[in-house]
């Protein structure tokens, strides 16, 4: 254990991006085990590769450059899929309206007809007419 963390030392190690490629590896290795493809199994040695390059890289601040700009891409990615469930769960008693001005997403209670809408980030007045 003592010669593995003394390798390790000033190396970068794990992080968010070498996560997902270990969870995209998993997914490819899974799939391949049921169409059983030589060429799946080549295009899976890629993300174990580079997550073995990330992990024994002593270039520490390229690899967080490379890890942040992942995570703005995955924050983005998530977000619209959280709002996605939401819309879906909450489907019943609310709705969801974007302003015309701030482009922000609205929460309302679910009423028909035409609505008078303040939002509350960028203080202005709309009219939207909410059908269902």
């Amino acid at each position: 254990m003592y010669k593995l963390a003394e390798f390790m030392q000033g190396r970068y190690g794990n992080d968010k991006l070498n996560t997902f490629l270990l969870i995209v590896t998993a997914v490819i290795y899974i799939i391949n085990l049921f169409v059983r493809s030589a060429w799946l199994f080549v295009v899976l040695a890629v993300p174990v590769a580079l997550y073995i390059f990330r992990a024994l890289s002593k270039n520490i601040n390229k690899r967080l450059y490379e890890n942040r700009k992942f995570e703005s891409i995955y924050t983005v990615v998530e977000t619209f899929f959280k709002r996605q469930y939401l819309k879906v769960r909450d489907f019943k008693t609310h709705r969801y309206v974007k302003c015309p001005y701030c482009k922000s997403q609205l929460r309302l209670k679910k009423r028909t007809g035409n609505q008078k809408i303040h939002c509350p980030r960028c203080n202005e007045d709309f009219k939207k007419n909410i059908l269902f």
